[in-house]
């Protein structure tokens, strides 16, 4: 009988179907396939990401992961059979797991090296410290009960317990401690007093202001917008009524730039209008 011998792997492609499905932390990066994790690492004799592990748990789709910001080597992921993970890298195993969760996105309570937070549809907002001294599962007091599904959720970088939620009604919602909750602000201006959808599609936090936002809509554009005043600053159009963007993010090293992705053109602008570059894919 011939002997069969592996000599190479070919990893599956990136999903389509959720947002959070790519992230990156120091010299790694993970995305997901439908029902597992690839996690790559930098080789740095020879400069290039090289497969590391595979990480498969879950049974249904993955529908989101997260680095944890306070330590490369632990991630979370979430799946569509309402199970949530806590992997370590670095161990190649899972070290925390919650079942019947019922959420789908899953990033980290920045605050709380300790704590995971989801959310589905129209909340609440759960926050799950899977480890410490008081492990369990808490309820966010205010962040519940919304008019409209829940797209994405980000915690911002620097401000102590706040968060926006973008909604499939284009709207924002915006909450942080000590001050007035903000529900289903914010929507794109063509939208204002009809019952059209518009779903918001990408969401960052400006990471050198407090307040300052990047929203994008699927069919509205990209808007700057401030939560604290909650005001339009920019907006910026898209090419053709055939792009979308699909995810964005600031470029560390030039503030006030950031880049988009979309299905027909990757963009690249400055926040005042100084500098635009653009880039488009045939």
């Amino acid at each position: 009988m011939a002997k069969v011998k592996q000599v190479g792997l070919l990893a599956a492609g990136c999903q389509p179907w959720n947002k959070d499905v790519c992230a990156a932390s120091g010299d790694r990066f993970a995305y997901c396939a439908t029902l597992a994790i690839y996690i790559y690492q930098l080789d740095q004799q020879y400069n290039q990401f090289k497969l590391r592990s595979i990480m498969s748990e879950h049974k249904k789709t993955i529908t989101a992961i997260s680095w944890c910001p306070d330590n490369p080597d632990l991630f979370a992921s979430a799946s569509a059979d309402n199970l949530l993970i806590v992997w370590n890298v670095a161990e190649k195993k899972a070290v925390a797991r919650l079942d019947n969760t019922k959420g789908e996105r899953a990033p980290w309570c920045w605050n709380s090296a300790d704590g995971v937070a989801f959310v589905s549809q129209r909340g609440p907002l759960y926050v799950w410290a899977y480890r410490g001294p008081d492990p369990g599962v808490t309820v966010h007091k205010e962040a519940h009960s919304f008019l409209s599904d829940i797209c994405l959720f980000r915690w911002h970088p620097t401000k102590k317990g706040k968060l926006v939620f973008g909604h499939t009604d284009g709207s924002l919602s915006v909450f942080q401690p000590g001050s007035k909750s903000q529900k289903h602000v914010l929507r794109p201006e063509s939208l204002e007093g009809t019952d059209e959808e518009d779903p918001v599609s990408a969401l960052e936090w400006d990471p050198l202001s407090s307040d300052y936002l990047l929203v994008s809509n699927l069919h509205n554009g990209i808007r700057l917008v401030d939560s604290e005043a909650l005001t339009c600053i920019t907006s910026f159009c898209f090419p053709s009524s055939a792009a979308s963007v699909q995810c964005l993010a600031w470029v560390p090293s030039a503030p006030g730039m950031f880049i988009t992705g979309g299905e027909d053109c990757e963009t690249f602008k400055h926040h005042n209008n100084i500098l635009t570059f653009k880039v488009y894919f045939l």
